[in-house]
């Protein structure tokens, strides 16, 4: 009997043990800094994640509940940004702790608020299974959930992607929706757990009608390497580094007057202006060094303002997207010691500052 008793013990203790590495939460070490320093910026101001928990998130896969799985990957990324300044929410289907057995199936429980990481865990360990997996009907909600919010948001549904509800909308048309009425300032990712065709399908579907976003799995993002690959590519973007060209634009000595020669170089640079809206650009007039600190000054704000008015003019530019600066003699292309270099350093550069979105 006391062998049994033992061998009992012992399974038990094995059982809960396995569990418990189950449901151990990966290790997310932020390298949020390292990327700034490599050129990247933060790109969204708001994320929402839609969670289910609904009945067939207690199905096994890989040895552990799907449950178990989002529940953990969901904490792994609230570890992994948990330095960022974001907005955030998070709207479940199926039970908290607190909704257990009401009819409410799904909620937003925490957010739209200051994303706060203690807060938003707080919130995920309350989470419990039960109910139905109606994933358009959250979709549609959020359209409402972020009407207060402004700049970009990154909608993040984590499912195993089975669609079973009485609703009629399907979940890729419901995720349209919410594109529909956001349009820019939203993108869609999906992160499937388990591996059934038709969540699959579902999950790639919607990911789909938001445009902007991707489809991923719980395998790919369930380890430091996949979760940090994730979060910098739904929160961060590369930033393109200002482009700076010479537009050719020389000028005679002491004049301002835009030469013949420089009008076709001009007329290039006009049109791209013209049909790219989103450019803004900074005009940079120069001078050589002949003459005093501050007559070149001005001078060099003349010709500055000389190609922002011919190029407003002639291909109805809005003058705030062109800004005119003068920078004198400072910053000489070429030697000032002879004339040919003075020649090069009488004219008007270009730096695209924006891109505006």
């Amino acid at each position: 009997m006391k062998q049994l008793q033992t061998f009992l013990l012992i399974l038990l203790v094995g059982i809960t043990f396995g569990c418990a590495l189950k449901g151990q939460v990966f290790s997310v070490d932020s390298n949020h800094q390292e990327l700034l320093k490599n050129g990247y910026q933060q790109k969204v101001d708001n994320f929402l994640v839609i969670f289910d928990g609904s009945s067939s998130m207690w199905d096994m896969n890989d040895g552990d509940t799907k449950f178990n799985q989002a529940k953990n990957i969901l904490l792994g990324m609230n570890q992994g940004i948990r330095d960022l300044t974001l907005n955030g929410g998070l709207h479940i289907i199926g039970d908290t702790t607190t909704t257990k057995g009401t009819l409410e199936n799904d909620s937003l429980i925490y957010g739209m608020t200051d994303y706060n990481s203690a807060a938003f865990a707080k919130a995920v360990n309350t989470l419990e299974i039960n109910g139905l997996t109606p994933i358009s009907i959250p979709l549609v909600k959020s359209i409402k959930t972020l009407e207060e919010s402004s700049g970009k948001t990154a909608v993040i549904v984590i499912s195993d992607g089975l669609q079973v509800s009485a609703d009629k909308t399907s979940p890729a048309d419901a995720a349209a929706q919410l594109k529909a009425v956001y349009g820019d300032r939203i993108c869609i990712y999906t992160i499937l757990i388990g591996n059934a065709t038709e969540g699959q399908n579902t999950m790639a579907a919607v990911a789909k009608a938001g445009e902007c976003g991707f489809a991923t799995t719980g395998n790919a993002v369930a380890n430091t390497a996949g979760m940090n690959d994730f979060i910098e590519k739904v929160f961060f973007e590369k930033v393109a580094p200002p482009v700076s060209f010479n537009l050719h634009v020389k000028f005679d000595f002491d004049k301002d007057t835009i030469r013949p020669d420089a009008q076709d170089n001009l007329d290039e640079v006009g049109s791209f202006l013209a049909t790219h809206t989103q450019i803004t650009v900074t005009l940079e007039g120069h001078t050589c060094s002949m003459g005093s600190d501050k007559y070149n000054q001005n001078l060099s704000q003349r010709r500055a303002e000389s190609v922002k008015r011919y190029l407003s003019q002639k291909f109805s530019i809005e003058s705030s997207r062109l800004t005119a600066t003068g920078y004198g003699e400072s910053r000489p292309m070429a030697s000032n010691d002879t004339e040919e270099g003075r020649k090069q350093n009488r004219r008007v550069m270009a730096t695209i500052t924006n891109d505006r979105k």
